[in-house]
């Protein structure tokens, strides 16, 4: 990849994203909340907080306190995929091959945790966000519509987007990320 950065803010003695170091804490949805995200930005770096399983309540109180807890600049991260329709069939057929599995281990399929699954960035979430300002929000598998776009930047938060591909990257770059999160198994 060549380095563009688009739409970036010019900050004196900073890097782009406003910390004291150019380190980003990679958002780990399901294993880690807002304590991580709050130590890393009060250490200099960009701290995250993965937000695509939080509950709208829980989003709220999350942000609520990485804003008591640091004055420094944060990121909030979403996914953008279209929701998959829930299929019974499918599952049923997975349940089956998975069912030498679960009498190994003395399991069921009731036994499986019930996820609360992967939410989209959506008009409910950019309402709260526009309560909190976040500085930086990012995003995985593209990005959201323009007009929930537009309503990030009317706080002039700074875009990020991950891409998988050069085509996904010059895609992120054309609809409006201001920086790429090159990423792959390499």
């Amino acid at each position: 990849f060549q380095v563009r950065i688009k739409h970036a803010k010019v900050m004196v003695n900073k890097n782009f994203l406003g910390t004291q170091f150019p380190i980003i804490q990679a958002p780990m949805a399901g294993v880690q909340d807002s304590a991580l995200a709050i130590a890393v930005s009060n250490a200099g770096g960009l701290g995250s907080l993965p937000c695509a399983m939080l509950t709208p309540e829980k989003l709220r109180a999350e942000l609520t306190l990485i804003k008591s807890q640091t004055v420094n600049p944060f990121n909030v991260n979403f996914f953008c995929h279209h929701q998959p329709q829930a299929n019974i069939e499918c599952e049923q057929k997975w349940l089956k091959i998975l069912q030498p599995y679960f009498d190994e281990f003395c399991l069921s399929s009731a036994d499986l945790s019930k996820c609360s699954g992967r939410i989209p960035f959506n008009e409910e979430t950019a309402d709260i966000l526009a309560e909190f300002k976040p500085s930086i929000v990012s995003f995985h598998f593209g990005l959201p519509s323009s007009s929930l776009l537009s309503r990030v930047r009317e706080w002039d938060a700074t875009i990020l987007a991950s891409a998988t591909t050069i085509e996904e990257a010059n895609w992120l770059e054309a609809n409006g990320a201001d920086a790429i999160i090159a990423q792959g198994i390499e």
